[in-house]
């Protein structure tokens, strides 16, 4: 555990306020600074051969900008999530086009 904890420096911000998780990272913007970062929640387990935040990293490595981690919802949990509007480029690799958080269900298909 000590070596691995070597490895990285982790810093925490309490967010004072509810007000979503695009606040709390402008809450973190002095630790960040122009630096590339990781949001991990806590309520989020991945489980894979391959860990997701490595995926990530190399997909970051290779394209640069915003990496997000999606998965797909039932439609009737949609008002849950925010949902991504994707486009394909790759193999398990998408191009957000929309974004919209937390919409009302459309019933309607989408492929």
């Amino acid at each position: 555990m000590r070596e691995i904890s070597e490895l990285v420096d982790i810093h925490y911000v309490r967010q004072k306020e509810l007000r979503g998780l695009g606040h709390a990272v402008w809450c973190a913007r002095k630790f960040i600074g122009d630096e590339p970062f990781a949001v991990l929640l806590g309520d989020d387990v991945i489980d894979s051969r391959v860990p997701c935040l490595k995926q990530m990293l190399d997909v970051y490595g290779k394209f640069g900008g915003s990496i997000l981690g999606v998965q797909e919802v039932r439609v009737e949990d949609t008002g849950k999530y925010g949902i991504v509007m994707p486009e394909h480029v790759a193999p398990g690799l998408y191009r957000v086009q929309d974004l919209v958080e937390k919409p009302r269900p459309v019933w309607r298909d989408f492929a």
